[in-house]
């Protein structure tokens, strides 16, 4: 493929006067091909990355259903309520740690929830 005459640092030309019809059509080729590629490249990322959303996906939605399964006292028990399901599914819930039998412990560890498929 030719290249242009009088290029900028920018790949565009710097002036197109002087470029014959041959020169303009092989640039414009040449940009058209690295739209298509760029666009090729874009959609194949979206596409490789749709698997691991839809598995991610179904499992929020089975720990959303075990955790609705649960009655409020085993709720209560392990931290919750019935509307902060959804944020402990997400992840965005922290809490702090159980006290352990040890003294040597921290008091103030936080724990946080998040998804299985996160962990």
């Amino acid at each position: 493929m030719t290249t242009l005459r009088n290029q900028t640092a920018f790949a565009f030309p710097a002036n197109l006067a002087p470029l014959t019809p041959a020169e303009v059509e092989a640039y414009a080729r040449r940009i058209r091909a690295e739209a298509i590629a760029d666009l090729v490249y874009t959609a194949w990322v979206a596409l490789k990355s749709v698997p691991a959303r839809i598995k991610a996906y179904v499992a929020e939605q089975r720990a959303m259903a075990e955790l609705q399964n649960l009655d409020d006292t085993m709720l209560r028990d392990i931290g919750l309520s019935r509307s902060q399901i959804p944020a402990a599914v997400a992840g965005l819930i922290e809490r702090p740690a159980i006290a352990a039998v040890n003294e040597n412990a921290l008091s103030d560890q936080v724990v946080r929830l998040v998804p299985r498929h996160a962990a």
